[in-house]
């Protein structure tokens, strides 16, 4: 049974970094800053409502004058976000209202739930979600600076489903197609999902389980002026651990690279 609307207030200790934030509507970008000073919020608002959304957490992106557009998961499950609140009509909303209303006007809202790609204990041949995956560190020691996109709060249409999008192929029945700002890191970095070759939860004591090239390649996209710029979704180093943990009650043990 899902909670009701559960607003926290994170202590800064958890969230030294939060997660994906967006472009939502009228909403500011879900930056480390705005995250560390907001509420966050689980969806649905209650047991009676639908709880579908956006899973961007381990999404490429394809950019477009600046804006990257992302392949995401939809998912139906407890999700959690930044609450981007604003007001409508004399009333006040969040971002949980707002994935409401979209299920009856054409489109979701990005929100964040623990990817089972990334979990220790993922069963691949089981659960069938496709290969296994990790989080990669990226880090900034010097200038410049690397982009990620961050989709939480990000809008996704769902006239994108069963349809070729321009730089991600096509869309699946149970994908769609999120808009999401790029976004400078700051220091230290940030951290992205990619390849993990080895079994969920193998030891990585010399980064034998993740892919160098990737690494190397998403983790310094230092320009997205050009259309067709290709980048990971990120998050401030240690969100998915932060808002795993509030969501699922738990501190959760995920896939990891960390090349230096």
């Amino acid at each position: 049974m899902f909670q009701k609307s559960m607003l926290l207030i994170v202590p800064i200790l958890l969230i030294g970094s939060l997660l994906f934030g967006s472009m939502a509507i009228g909403q500011p970008l879900a930056t480390e800053t705005n995250m560390k000073n907001s509420k966050i919020v689980q969806c649905p608002i209650s047991t009676t409502q639908p709880d579908t959304f956006a899973l961007c957490a381990t999404a490429t992106c394809w950019t477009l004058d600046g804006v990257a557009y992302c392949k995401c998961n939809i998912m139906n499950e407890k999700s959690i976000s930044i609450s981007f609140n604003y007001e409508e009509n004399g009333q006040s909303k969040d971002v949980c209202n707002l994935l409401l209303d979209g299920n009856n006007n054409g489109f979701t809202i990005s929100t964040y739930a623990t990817p089972r790609q990334i979990e220790a204990d993922y069963n691949p041949e089981t659960e069938k979600l496709g290969p296994p995956m990790g989080y990669y560190t990226c880090l900034t020691k010097s200038s410049p600076q690397a982009y990620g996109a961050q989709c939480d709060g990000g809008v996704c249409f769902n006239s994108t489903q069963g349809k070729d999008f321009p730089g991600l192929g096509h869309i699946n029945e149970g994908e769609i197609v999120c808009s999401c700002p790029p976004t400078l890191s700051s220091s230290p970095g940030f951290q992205i999902a990619g390849p993990w070759n080895c079994k969920p939860g193998d030891a990585n004591e010399n980064n034998q389980c993740c892919d160098q090239d990737y690494y190397n390649d998403m983790c310094t996209v230092t320009s997205v002026k050009s259309t067709g710029t290709i980048l990971a979704v990120s998050a401030p180093i240690g969100g998915a651990k932060a808002l795993s943990t509030i969501l699922d009650g738990k501190l959760p043990s995920l896939n990891s690279c960390h090349f230096k």
